[in-house]
């Protein structure tokens, strides 16, 4: 009997291989099941509990039967809490499970078949298929040599069919940040092409550079698009609690996107976040602080190791390492790196060809753990 065929869109999110980016993480994670002393960096998932507030609110809320369905725009508390901390209106605001299917939604509707989409290369690895799925074409452009957005580059390589520039800042995984000047060059463009700027920013709260710079306050009005969640601000990963801010026809159509796709989010989960988002600094500062902490560590870690180089991030949960002065093939180094010195660490070229010969290594995990990985490292290399 001939199986039903699957979808056009289905085969072009196989195609793009994002499963093939996380192999060695995941291959990782099966050995650290079976017991096997591994030392992962690879994931961007905090190790730390959210804050005690936050879990409380979680279990007040199922006590409460907080368990209903929400507007389809998120709880106005929340769409006001998030407001408050973009900088926007509440009305500006969609929330959404998580900034990855906030990225997937808002995409599918500015953008479809024969329409292009810019990509800063290296990017984050699921980009790709998130542009598969609406149906449009990634255009990957590559980034410059400390791999950092090139805005010459994207203004090159802009078509008739280009409809959207989808960029990340601070940037997953190099860790490079735009400047006020790139979204004032990005800006021009996008007017000047009739272009949607759209950027993921869940790394906001990451900044080692002490820039503060967001896409809703310095892109271009009215076409601009900030991405952003609670899972790496306040170690919420598992709550899939994120949101757009866009412009209000946009907005509204999210609305009609999430009674299709999601019909809301869970309500015991948006108090949750309300609560979140109501923490002093003070109470977030040390979590925070500690990636900075962690950076500068494996940077001068890797600094000290014959044939690696690794600069400062200007913000983020990870730092690329060049490795190609041990080993040119990212993929076989990463591979090496977790057979024989029992460490898990990701392979740039999975981000992108702007990754080959990088490979990037999570800050998520305690120092202890990070000092113990280099260790480990530092013994691979010497008998290499």
């Amino acid at each position: 009997m001939t199986e039903p065929l699957l979808s056009t869109r289905a085969r072009s999110l196989a195609a793009v291989g994002q499963a093939s980016s996380w192999a060695i993480a995941d291959e990782g994670l099966r050995r650290v099941a079976a017991g096997e002393d591994i030392l992962l960096l690879t994931l961007g998932d905090p190790v730390c509990p959210p804050h005690p507030a936050i879990v409380a609110a979680t279990k007040a809320g199922l006590d409460a039967g907080r368990t209903h369905y929400t507007p389809l725009h998120g709880e106005p508390a929340l769409r006001a809490a998030i407001a408050r901390s973009e900088g926007c209106a509440a009305d500006e605001v969609m929330v959404m499970p998580g900034a990855q299917h906030a990225g997937l939604a808002v995409l599918t509707l500015i953008v479809g078949e024969g329409d292009e989409v810019i990509l800063s290369d290296p990017f984050y690895a699921t980009y790709p298929g998130v542009v598969a799925a609406t149906g449009a074409s990634a255009v990957r452009v590559a980034a410059r040599a400390d791999l950092s957005t090139d805005v010459d580059a994207i203004e090159a390589a802009i078509t008739p069919r280009t409809r959207c520039l989808f960029l990340n800042s601070p940037a997953n995984p190099s860790g490079t940040a735009l400047s006020v000047q790139d979204y004032q060059r990005l800006s021009r463009l996008c007017e000047q092409h009739n272009l949607w700027l759209v950027v993921d920013e869940v790394y906001a709260h990451f900044r080692f550079d002490g820039q503060d710079v967001r896409a809703w306050q310095h892109g271009p009005a009215g076409r601009t698009v900030s991405l952003n969640s609670l899972s790496k601000s306040h170690a919420m990963t598992g709550y899939r609690v994120g949101w757009a801010v866009a412009p209000g026809r946009l907005i509204a159509a999210l609305g009609d996107w999430s009674a299709a796709a999601l019909f809301g989010v869970s309500q015991f989960i948006q108090d949750a976040a309300v609560t979140a988002l109501s923490l002093p600094e003070s109470e977030l500062a040390p979590y925070r602080q500690a990636f900075r902490a962690r950076a500068q560590q494996v940077v001068a870690r890797a600094n000290a190791l014959q044939g690696l180089t690794a600069t400062m991030p200007a913000g983020g949960m990870f730092v690329m390492l060049d490795c190609r002065g041990v080993e040119p093939d990212d993929q076989r180094f990463a591979r090496r790196l977790l057979d024989e010195a029992k460490v898990g660490v990701v392979p740039g070229s999975g981000f992108g060809e702007g990754g080959r010969g990088h490979v990037r290594i999570s800050l998520t995990p305690e120092a202890e753990t990070l000092d113990l990985a280099f260790d480990r490292i530092a013994a691979f290399i010497a008998r290499d």
